[in-house]
């Protein structure tokens, strides 16, 4: 149960991640043709985008069934990494358009997209912020940003690098607390199971209660109506004995249990039944 949630988490960033990217798409189509007018390259490459990242939508709506991490993180990657050369096109671009602008925006944007969306793992979301980074620093130096008189940005590029610092951190601790409460979970069910195995051997205890008073009454009977069966009779008297050791030793248990109203006094038969069918629906889920 709990790997079907963890699968069901990162599908929902990397879905939600990849409808983001083509809602972004969508508009900068429309920017980057008003503003590189005459120029189609960027355009169509961010229309491609759109295209490749639906059909990666596509493909984890029919893998919903079938989910695997291999199949999470290749999607969320596949989506996020060709903003590389886009990024690094767009600015070249602007270099050379006469505007005013700030660069490095997208991967920004982008990099703290990653640290909320990413499927909880440091190594895929820190290696993409990283790539994103450290484009940004090649960028800025080997395009000469820094000198450009239309680049409105004097701390960069050490505000980008701020802000995969900040995109970091959140990955950093959407990963820790995903882990303390996987932790949490696991003592959670540990103890809840405990719990069912306490309330199985005080049943198991209660039921056998009654069967064994009647064995102790029949064999103090049969000692005084069959004395020359002596020997038999000690014989199911230490069975009897041993089977009451053990039922008192199940009440050892008690400590375990959360008693609540109403369950001072309880049946033990269907105390057992509710067991067994808990046991049927667990084995049922394993199949599934």
């Amino acid at each position: 149960m709990v790997e079907e949630e963890l699968l069901g988490r990162g599908w929902r960033g990397a879905f939600f991640g990849n409808l983001l990217v083509t809602f972004t798409e969508l508009a900068y189509v429309f920017i980057d043709y008003q503003v590189f007018r005459g120029a189609l390259l960027l355009p169509v490459l961010r229309a491609l985008h759109v295209l490749w990242v639906l059909g990666v939508l596509g493909l984890l709506l029919s893998r919903r069934g079938r989910l695997s991490p291999k199949l999470i993180n290749g999607a969320f990657a596949a989506g996020v990494l060709p903003f590389l050369p886009l990024f690094a096109l767009a600015e070249y671009f602007m270099t050379g358009s006469g505007l005013i602008w700030v660069p490095m925006t997208g991967h920004r944007l982008v990099m703290l997209s990653i640290g909320v969306l990413a499927p909880t793992g440091m190594w895929l979301g820190g290696g993409l912020i990283a790539a994103f980074a450290l484009e940004a620093v090649v960028l800025w130096f080997s395009l000469g940003l820094g000198s450009h008189p239309g680049v409105r940005s004097p701390w960069e590029p050490w505000v980008t690098l701020i802000y995969g610092g900040v995109a970091a951190a959140m990955l950093a601790y959407r990963v820790r607390s995903h882990t303390i409460e996987l932790k949490l979970r696991q003592v959670r069910a540990e103890a809840e199971a405990l719990e069912r195995l306490a309330r199985l051997f005080l049943a198991v205890r209660d039921a056998t209660n009654t069967p064994l008073q009647t064995l102790e009454l029949s064999i103090a009977l049969l000692r005084q109506r069959s004395p020359e069966s002596e020997p038999t009779i000690a014989a199911m008297e230490r069975a009897v004995h041993r089977v009451r050791s053990l039922t008192q030793r199940l009440g050892s248990v008690d400590p375990l249990l959360v008693w609540r109203e109403g369950d001072e006094s309880f049946d033990a038969d269907t105390m057992l039944r509710h067991l067994e069918e808990d046991l049927a629906r667990a084995l049922e889920r394993r199949r599934h």
